[in-house]
């Protein structure tokens, strides 16, 4: 209730002092002093928007969509490769291309016998069951 006092308050201390001004104004000048008066408001009205959302963001208030998209973080001693190939095989998995041009020439690298590319499903990579098939072949190599 406190800022529709004062923007009222605002309102009409703007409206008096552009009252007189308008009317004693040649006509050419009229639409700019009408401009002018509602500027001032506006510019008014964006300072204390800013204002108020610096205030949320000193507060460090989170948004709800914010903590949607927060993943946790890895623990200290898990390497970044093991994370890098959590991140390539999930984007196979996703992606078609990204199984065939990484991921795939990767896994025939580690073995020396050819292996059984995993079927693929529609614009998409091979699901987790022809990826596990693969790399039990690839662990039971001597």
């Amino acid at each position: 209730m406190d800022a529709a006092i004062r923007w009222a308050i605002l309102g009409g201390l703007v409206l008096m002092a552009t009252v007189p001004i308008y009317i004693f104004a040649e006509p050419p000048w009229r639409l700019l002093v009408a401009r002018l008066a509602a500027a001032v408001v506006l510019g008014l009205a964006l300072l204390q928007l800013r204002r108020a959302v610096a205030d949320r963001l000193e507060r460090g208030g989170t948004w709800a969509l914010d903590d949607a998209h927060d993943h946790p973080r890895p623990l200290p001693d898990v390497p970044y490769r093991l994370l890098e190939l959590v991140r390539d095989v999930r984007a196979a998995l996703r992606s078609r291309r990204h199984f065939e041009k990484v991921l795939w020439p990767r896994l025939v690298a580690l073995t020396r016998r050819p292996l059984v590319r995993p079927p693929s499903r529609i614009g998409r990579g091979p699901g987790l069951a022809g990826l596990r098939d693969v790399i039990a072949l690839i662990e039971k190599q001597p």
